[in-house]
């Protein structure tokens, strides 16, 4: 690991990446899809790829557990640096805030202690954006006065809703998917003083089973947690939500309001001009290189499929590993001069955790709808934290070439034609020519 301040001053970093030989693979992000992403293509290249692994700081964030701490657990600190060493993998500690396409190169900034800011440049031949997501905080009124289920806003709800529930202070979760579920519950269970609710425009766990639901809400009433469905969050005020339901606008108060309503891509650096959709998105072929540059693919919850797929591909860490399994792969054919393989993906389960003691385990049917049979009670809050405990071990299994992600696949893939074979070598050992496609 090293920060770009010690980036050898004789030279940029760029140019010295330039002449090592084999195929330089930037990957920028070290969630759950760059970390797989990074360790995978580093194992089976054998040498032959050269990988750097960007990211902000040396902590691993896992995500899946942000609610918890959010209820008081204390973090896990995980460092990124430790979950690599021995893999060959090159961990750069710095924010990418730039990309040159035509140069090939990622500049990266890091902040001191002292403040100074150093830029350096890094070469790629392929690039791999992992930056993940984000919180949808475009409504009105919710930057200013909620809080959102990220690192930052767990950490300042873990140290405000101890003192709010001693003053038994009114908590405001919009959103009834799964993350408001999740957050709704682990608070109500934590801190039982409080008094939580739940603002919904849809059916709390939409899409989930019949019995799924009927679950949630038993766990919901078991706990104390108020439901007001049907209603639109329509602004957040300062110590109010503004909803709209079919018959009128009304108020909910509350000491502590938090968003859980919808998710975007992460901000792409600068210089890059990606197709995106609505939610900031790039779109993706179905090899998960951006249809706009084939030499940038894309992994995790940034990636969005531009060709319509039967089966929806959902955001999360239940996809995000498979997808940086996937990229991996692909890029190893790359390397060896091999045919791509769209990628085939579905989720056989969905996991929601309803306090440290309760939970739901919904089994998928092959269409990708959640109408299977379901776990609940202690079993289900077991089985999802041996499956949390899991994309931790995945790391570790796939250092060793242990990671399977066949139970993700449908066996049932288009079949599609041929792609050019990796560009020629040039003396050095460096790609010569532009991306695929280019």
């Amino acid at each position: 690991m090293r920060s770009i301040a010690t980036i050898d001053r004789r030279m940029s970093h760029a140019a010295w990446l330039a002449r090592l030989p084999g195929m330089k693979v930037v990957i920028l992000g070290a969630g759950y899809a760059g970390i797989t992403a990074a360790i995978r293509l580093a194992r089976k290249s054998r040498g032959q790829a050269r990988v750097t692994l960007v990211n902000a700081t040396d902590r691993f964030v896992e995500r899946i557990r942000l609610h918890e701490r959010a209820g008081g657990r204390a973090p896990n600190a995980r460092s990124i640096a430790a979950l690599l060493e021995g893999t060959g993998v090159e961990l750069v500690i710095g924010r990418a805030i730039a990309v040159d396409s035509d140069a090939r190169t990622v500049t990266v900034a890091d902040v001191s202690d002292a403040g100074e800011v150093t830029e350096a440049p890094i070469a790629w031949d392929r690039l791999v954006l992992a930056l993940g997501s984000r919180s949808d905080t475009r409504h009105p009124g919710v930057r200013e006065h909620a809080l959102t289920l990220d690192v930052a806003g767990s950490e300042l709800l873990a140290a405000r809703l101890p003192g709010l529930a001693a003053e038994r202070a009114r908590v405001v979760v919009v959103g009834g998917g799964l993350t408001g579920i999740e957050a709704a519950t682990e608070i109500a269970e934590s801190w039982p003083e409080l008094d939580v609710t739940i603002v919904s425009h849809d059916t709390i766990g939409a899409g989930f089973s019949v019995a799924a639901r009927r679950h949630f809400g038993e766990v919901l009433e078991r706990l104390g947690v108020h439901v007001r469905r049907s209603a639109s969050a329509v602004r957040v005020e300062r110590d109010h939500v503004v909803t709209r339901s079919a018959a009128d606008e009304e108020n909910v108060p509350f000491d502590l309001c938090l968003w859980t309503v919808g998710v975007v891509g992460a901000s792409l650096p600068a210089g890059l001009s990606l197709a995106t959709n609505a939610r900031g998105q790039v779109l993706v072929d179905p090899f998960l290189r951006s249809v706009s540059e084939p030499a940038i693919y894309v992994a995790g919850d940034l990636a969005a499929h531009a060709a319509p797929r039967a089966i929806p591909i959902p955001m999360g860490c239940k996809s995000a590993g498979p997808s940086g399994a996937h990229v991996a792969d692909n890029l190893h054919a790359e390397l060896f001069s091999r045919p791509l393989a769209p990628l085939d993906f579905a989720t056989p389960v969905y996991c929601v955790s309803l306090g440290r003691r309760d939970g739901v385990v919904q089994r998928t049917r092959a269409d990708g709808s959640l109408t299977g049979p379901i776990l609940r009670g202690r079993l289900a809050a077991w089985v999802k934290e041996i499956i949390c405990k899991s994309t931790i071990t995945a790391f570790v299994l796939e250092r060793y070439g242990l990671s399977s992600y066949a139970v993700f696949r449908t066996g049932n893939v288009p079949l599609l034609p041929s792609l050019p074979s990796l560009p020629s070598r040039s003396p050095h050992g460096s790609l010569a020519g532009k991306a695929l496609g280019s």
